[in-house]
């Protein structure tokens, strides 16, 4: 079961949180084209809305690094980057357990 996965918390600026999120939202496009991630989600804080999360599994240690270079990555640090408060904070991570994963 052990699948190498990423969690990022992302912190935008308070005038910049609904841009991001369309960003969010656009990206998907683009991690639905990568045959080795799944699952893909972003997550809002209900408490603060500026506060983001992106929780990613991938097949294998390849398909982490391809995602790493790829569209999504570009259009939510490139695009996305201006809008964030903070820089981004990414903790690799590997799959302990899960249900539907």
């Amino acid at each position: 079961m052990a699948r190498p996965g990423l969690v990022i918390q992302f912190k935008t600026k308070p005038d910049t949180a609904e841009q991001f999120n369309d960003i969010l939202v656009r990206a998907l496009e683009h991690v639905e084209a990568e045959a080795g991630t799944r699952p893909w989600l972003t997550l809002r804080a209900e408490q603060d809305p500026t506060v983001f999360f992106l929780v990613d599994l991938f097949d294998d240690e390849d398909a982490r690094n391809a995602h790493l270079g790829g569209a999504a990555a570009e259009l939510i640090l490139g695009t996305g980057g201006d809008l964030l408060a903070e820089a981004p904070t990414p903790v690799p991570t590997t799959l302990v357990a899960g249900k539907a994963v």
